[in-house]
């Protein structure tokens, strides 16, 4: 039965998207070939004294991500397309679910990029909302720093529940 997996994804603020390619791979051994991919990037936006800021990333980054993806995702032999939306700043988690629940997504997977050591917050502010707000399975993969770990490629599991 095929299904639609929405792939969340941010651009890198720390070493070259470790994050997102961690959440890359996982979405190509989760995902069959009669499946959905629907790769999403959402611009941030701050309002402020000099009017309506894009905060997330410089201009064309997240759509050129996207592009890649999606590229990558159909090389594999999966269906994939991608999609740019906005938010408001400190709104990011809640556009991206409503955008999983607008395509009937069965699952939402994004990269953790959390750089903390500490044991009980591995991920970012939108991927803690997420979890915190989501009525779909979220599957938060690990950023992969280079060392092969089994933590990086088998990836990390929340329930009902973007890695910042």
């Amino acid at each position: 039965m095929s299904k639609t997996i929405v792939l969340a994804v941010d651009t890198a603020r720390y070493e070259a998207g470790s994050h997102v390619a961690a959440a890359a791979r996982m979405m190509k051994d989760l995902a069959h070939a009669d499946d959905r991919v629907i790769v999403l990037h959402v611009h941030e936006f701050a309002v402020g004294r000099f009017g309506r800021v894009q905060v997330d990333c410089q201009e064309g980054q997240g759509e050129k991500l996207v592009a890649d993806l999606v590229a990558s995702l159909a090389q594999s032999g999966i269906s994939a397309e991608g999609a740019i939306r906005e938010a408001d700043y400190g709104h990011v988690a809640r556009k991206i679910l409503a955008e999983a629940g607008q395509v009937n997504a069965r699952i939402l997977v994004l990269g953790s990029s959390s750089r903390t050591d500490l044991p009980r917050v591995p991920f970012g502010s939108v991927s803690s909302r997420l979890l915190h707000i989501a009525s779909l399975p979220v599957l938060i993969v690990p950023r992969d720093d280079g060392q092969g770990s089994a933590g990086a490629a088998e990836g990390t599991a929340a329930g009902p529940g973007y890695g910042s």
